[in-house]
């Protein structure tokens, strides 16, 4: 038998088979040096174990020292050295030149990704925002007006006034062009002070529900200071129709005043079993929250207390109020239990659930929740727009 001098021998195939197949790992510089200038002189790239997924860069600052260290690391050891070191030094030192013991590490997952002067703390912003120059009811002092490096210290000055946020007392104007922190205000602590205007509707409700409604204002509104600097009110009572005799308004020069031209008397009182929420909701909007009315520093409150479902349109009125900003809840009185809620129609008015109030016995609690719900509103930004 012949056999061909291009046929492998068995020891051949066997040795063309166990040849093993390598993938290749992830590519990343590997360096330490003091300069990114040293670190690409004297690096090189470098090829990573199996189980080390990214390019880590992790640089390190004392005022004009600094030290770079680039190299193959775990995802999750990368990620767990940046949270660490944002934590141990604060934002304020992270990635900033200007302070002791600045902190940058960054982790990337393409190869040669941290070849670059990435994740250096070395490209700044040569300024940040211009600071306030006055600072209503305090006072703020900065040492290098925005220049990068430049520190602003807050303090209020007028008694009551506190600063909020609370931990923004120093601000300082970071490498990446950014304040460390947001700017304060001095205002008077949220609660008990918030400024705001409260319309209280009432439909021509029976008298146990009358008494009820007021045992439930009271349980809100005692956490506010009522000083008319802060807090306005005004009543409206409606049926059918409005009936201003039975009703109060805002008594402020800046709030729509009571007059025979700007509310005038659109029905007596009958005895019509008629609830006609639609209308006395325009009624608010076109006589009382008028244009004039309106001001910046008061926000506007709308607290409907009813015991019976409407017998007209609630929904094209009720969106035009949100639409004007009006904050609106709905408190609904329901001592029939066996009777359905329209929650529907509840919804219509209020616009969303957290603004719905069912009250049946316990006034306290239905009252704190709104309450607190009040609280969400109106502290949530007491130094203003």
């Amino acid at each position: 038998m012949v056999w061909s001098s291009s046929a492998p021998s068995v020891c051949q195939a066997i040795v063309l088979i166990s040849v093993p197949v390598y993938a290749k790992g992830l590519s990343c510089w590997k360096c330490s040096a003091s300069s990114n200038k040293e670190c690409s002189n004297t690096g090189r790239l470098v090829t990573c174990q199996s189980d080390q997924d990214v390019c880590a860069t992790m640089v390190r600052r004392n005022f004009f020292m600094q030290r770079i260290w680039k190299q193959c690391k775990q995802k999750q050891a990368c990620e767990n050295d940046r949270r660490q070191n944002w934590d141990k030094y604060g934002g304020r030192h992270q990635c900033n030149n200007n302070l002791f013991s600045s902190v940058c590490c960054c982790c990337c997952e393409k190869d040669s990704c941290n070849v670059a002067e990435s994740c250096t703390a070395t490209k700044q912003s040569r300024q940040c925002s211009l600071p306030p120059t006055y600072l209503r009811n305090g006072k703020v002092i900065c040492t290098n007006a925005n220049k990068i490096g430049s520190q602003c210290y807050y303090s209020c000055t007028k008694s009551g006034y506190y600063l909020n946020p609370s931990d923004s007392t120093t601000l300082q104007c970071m490498g990446n062009g950014q304040w460390s922190s947001p700017e304060p205000c001095c205002a008077k602590p949220c609660p008990p002070y918030a400024p705001f205007d409260l319309i209280a509707m009432l439909n021509r409700i029976q008298d146990e529900t009358f008494a009820k409604a007021q045992a439930f204002s009271r349980a809100i509104f005692r956490r506010w200071v009522l000083d008319r600097k802060y807090y306005r009110e005004s009543r409206i009572v409606f049926g059918d129709v409005i009936y201003p005799e039975f009703s109060t308004f805002f008594n402020d020069s800046k709030s729509a005043r009571p007059g025979p031209k700007r509310h005038p008397a659109e029905g007596k009182v009958t005895d019509s079993d008629l609830t006609n929420i639609g209308n006395a909701l325009r009624y608010v909007r076109d006589q009382v929250y008028v244009k004039g009315h309106h001001d910046i520093d008061h926000k506007d409150v709308l607290a409907i207390y009813l015991d019976k479902y409407s017998d007209d349109d609630v929904k094209e009125a009720a969106q035009a109020l949100r639409d004007d900003g009006i904050l609106t809840y709905v408190v609904f009185f329901n001592f029939d239990e066996e009777e359905p809620i329209n929650m529907e129609q509840l919804l219509d008015i209020a616009g969303e659930p957290e603004h719905v109030f069912v009250v049946q016995d316990d006034l306290e609690e239905a009252g704190k929740r709104l309450a607190d719900e009040l609280i969400d509103h109106l502290c949530e930004n007491v130094c203003g727009p």
